[in-house]
C-alpha cells in the first residue's frame, strides 16, 4: 500500500500505558492520524486523564481513556477488544501490550478469534540493557516492530524469531522541520555562536556534558569572537509541562553545572516546548549529548531535518543515522573536550558546517511520516491474512 485512500478499511487499536506526551506517545498519535487520513479508523487507548489521551483528542484521533474499573484490567480489557471490533491491536509500549494480553487468550465460543498484535519496540535503553524488559508477554506478539536495524538485530540477539520482526522507523514531520523554518526568538544576539539541544534532565542526556564542552570553549576562546558562544536547552527541566513533573532538581543541577562551568549567563533553558522547529532554525550547531543509550532519537532526525550541523555521541546504532564526517560529526560519549573540538570545528569551518548541514537534511528525507504510516499498512494487512 502506498499514500492516498486504502481499498480496505481497517480499525486499528493503538494503546499504550505511558501517561506523558513524548516519545512513543507523539508517535502512536502521528501514526494514528495518518492512517485515518487514508481512510482507516484508528483509535488510541491510553490511561485516563493523560496528557497522551488529551492530545489525541484534539488531533482529531477517537479515544478511549484506559481504566482498570471494578473488576480489575482484565475485564476492562476484554470489554475493550470485544466491543471495539478491531483488525489488530498495536501496543506502542510493553505496558499497552500487557494491556491487551490481560483479555487473555481464550475467546468463547462465536466470539471473535484473537486480535492480531504488534508491538512497537524503541532502542531507547541503556547500552548493555535488554531491550525489552524481562516478563514481557512476547509469546503474544504476531509482529514486533523495530525502530531501528539496531533494534531489529537486537531482538534477534534476544531470542525472536526473524521472521516475527519488520523495521518501521519512527517518523519525524518533514512538513515542520525544514531548513526554511523562521528562526524563533531567543533573546541572544545575532552574532552569537548558538549551539542548542533537545533533551530531557536526565543523567544520561548528557546536558551537564554538553554545558561543560561549552565552558571549554568559553575559557579557551582564542580566536575572536568564541567568547560569544551561547546554550540554548530545550525540553523539560522541570515541572514545566508535557506530562513530566518532578524534574526541579534536575535544572537546579544544570544551573549549577553551568555556573561552574562559566556559562551561568550564556544558557537559555526554555522548559517544554511547541516551537521546537524554530528553536532548532536558531541554533547554529545541534549536539545530542547523551551519554548513554542506543536509540534512534527523533531530535537529533528533526535537527538535521532543518539543515543544522549536528554532533552526535558514538553510541550504539547512532551511525544508523549518520556518517562522521558527511552527515554530522560523531564524539566520543561522555567526553567534554572532544565534543568542544567537535563543535570548534563547525565554529571555524561554516563551509564544512553547511555541507554537513544539507547532506542532513537529504539523509533525513527518508524518515518522514507517511513512509512509517504506509510501512506500518503493510504489516498490517500482512497481519490479517
Amino acid at each position: 500500500m502506498t499514500a492516498g485512500r486504502t481499498s480496505r478499511c481497517l480499525r486499528v487499536l493503538h494503546i499504550a500505558g505511558a501517561t506523558g506526551w513524548h516519545g512513543a506517545g507523539m508517535q502512536m498519535v502521528a501514526l494514528a492520524r495518518g492512517l485515518a487520513a487514508k481512510g482507516h479508523q484508528p483509535v488510541v487507548a491510553a490511561p485516563s486523564g493523560s496528557a497522551l489521551l488529551d492530545r489525541a483528542g484534539l488531533a482529531g484521533v477517537e479515544t478511549v481513556p484506559l481504566k482498570a474499573g471494578l473488576f480489575g484490567r482484565g475485564a476492562a480489557s476484554r470489554v475493550l477488544l470485544e466491543t471495539g471490533r478491531f483488525d489488530v491491536g498495536h501496543a506502542h509500549d510493553v505496558e499497552g501490550l500487557r494491556w491487551l494480553t490481560r483479555a487473555g487468550p481464550a475467546r468463547a465460543a462465536g466470539r471473535p478469534p484473537r486480535l492480531p498484535i504488534a508491538l512497537s519496540v524503541n532502542g531507547d535503553v541503556d547500552d548493555g540493557a535488554r531491550v525489552l524488559p524481562r516478563g514481557t508477554p512476547i509469546d503474544r506478539v504476531d509482529q514486533f516492530v523495530a525502530e531501528s536495524e539496531w533494534v531489529w538485530s537486537a531482538l534477534v540477539r534476544a531470542g525472536i524469531d526473524e521472521g516475527r520482526i519488520a523495521v518501521n522507523h519512527t517518523a519525524i514531520d518533514l512538513t515542520r522541520f525544514r531548513p526554511d523554518i523562521p528562526a524563533a526568538a531567543t533573546g541572544f544576539r545575532e552574532d552569537d555562536f548558538v549551539v542548542g539541544t533537545v533533551a530531557a534532565a536526565t543523567p544520561r542526556s548528557g546536558i551537564d556534558v554538553l554545558i561543560e564542552a561549552a565552558g571549554m570553549i568559553r575559557a579557551g576562546a582564542p580566536p575572536p569572537g568564541e567568547e560569544r558562544i551561547k546554550l540554548l536547552v530545550v525540553g523539560n527541566t522541570g515541572g514545566d509541562g508535557g506530562g513530566n513533573t518532578g524534574r526541579n532538581s534536575a535544572r537546579a543541577a544544570l544551573e549549577r553545572a553551568a555556573a561552574l562551568a562559566g556559562m551561568g549567563d550564556a544558557v537559555v533553558f526554555t522548559g517544554w516546548c511547541d516551537d521546537v522547529p524554530g528553536l532548532l532554525a536558531a541554533m547554529d550547531v545541534y549536539v545530542h549529548a547523551a551519554r548513554s543509550g542506543t536509540g534512534f532519537p527523533v531530535p537529533l532526525r528533526e535537527a538535521m531535518a532543518v539543515g543544522v550541523p549536528v554532533v552526535a555521541t558514538d553510541l550504539t546504532g547512532m551511525r544508523e543515522i549518520l556518517d562522521n564526517g558527511k552527515h554530522g560529526l560523531i564524539a566520543p560519549a561522555g567526553d567534554a573536550a572532544a565534543m568542544a573540538l567537535s563543535i570548534m570545528r563547525l565554529r571555524r569551518d561554516p563551509a564544512f558546517a553547511a555541507q554537513l548541514g544539507k547532506a542532513g537534511h537529504l539523509k533525513v528525507q527518508r524518515y518522514g511520516v507517511q513512509a512509517m504510516v504506509d510501512r506500518a499498512e503493510e504489516l498490517y494487512f500482512r497481519l490479517i491474512r
